[in-house]
């Protein structure tokens, strides 16, 4: 039965090396489970600094991806990880996430479709959703603000994704907090998204500032989530790796007994009044 895992990071914004180095004591941990599959958060690398964006910006492959590609082949493991891109034919800055296999090659990149408010103005958006296969099963990548739009996750489903894999930057600010904001509608999307699409589903935050003044807080709760909606492990705040095994002969067992949203929803055609 394959084991996943989250890995919640604490970003010490700007500073590359040391979030590698946190990153690799985690993944290390992770192999320690024998963990088929571990992630780690979005921009985990860099955190979010957009005036320090070409400078933090790598190409993929790069000086990064080669030691994550390191930190998965001694572990053992797929490792799914966000970072900052330069795509190095355009010069384009992307919000970015590779699958890194357990021999240490780059699998897949998957590049941020929909951009969140300032990101638009330093970032270029990607224009295909990625599905990959990891052997044990076909994840669907989803960064942070992608998994707002449930037609999205849908699509990835429809394309053959049995997990989800959501590396994330999920935040609170004094405007959340203003509008009574609460943290736990992070836990509830991930839940939702799960339990409609029948999928498990795995998204890896991270914890405390997220950028150099502080003013962007990261709530934590990285978490592995059955297709049912139970939380099967969790990281509640700070640093940490929390694993679990999952069986995928699982998910159409509940399709058939409770859940059988996917086939209804293949079935369903909406005709409008006149």
């Amino acid at each position: 039965m394959p084991r996943i895992a989250v890995a919640q990071t604490v970003c010490h914004v700007g500073d590359v090396a040391s979030n590698l180095e946190q990153a690799e004591s985690l993944v290390r941990e992770a192999g320690r489970l024998r963990c088929d599959l571990v992630c780690l958060p979005e921009l985990f690398t860099t955190g979010l600094a957009p005036e320090r964006f070409a400078e933090l910006a790598e190409p993929v492959p790069g000086p990064s991806t080669e030691r994550l590609g390191r930190m998965a082949r001694g572990a053992r493991l797929f490792l799914v990880a966000g970072l900052l891109e330069k795509d190095p034919v355009t010069g384009c800055l992307h919000n970015a996430a590779v699958v890194l296999s357990p021999d240490g090659e780059v699998r897949a990149r998957y590049r941020k479709v929909f951009l969140y408010l300032g990101e638009r103005d330093a970032l270029v958006p990607g224009r295909e959703p990625c599905v990959c296969d990891v052997g044990f099963c076909k994840i669907g990548l989803a960064i942070c603000y992608d998994f707002v739009f449930a037609d999205y996750i849908h699509e990835l489903v429809r394309r053959g994704a049995e997990l989800l894999v959501h590396p994330t930057a999920w935040l609170t600010t004094e405007a959340c907090r203003k509008w009574h904001y609460h943290p736990m509608a992070y836990r509830a999307m991930g839940m939702t998204r799960a339990l409609e699409n029948t999928v498990y589903m795995l998204s890896a935050n991270l914890s405390g500032p997220f950028d150099p003044t502080g003013s962007l807080q990261a709530i934590g709760q990285s978490a592995v989530i059955a297709p049912w909606g139970e939380i099967l492990a969790e990281v509640e705040s700070g640093q940490g790796v929390a694993a679990a095994d999952v069986d995928f002969s699982q998910a159409p067992q509940w399709r058939e007994a409770v859940a059988p949203y996917l086939a209804d929803r293949a079935v369903f055609s909406w005709h409008p009044s006149p």
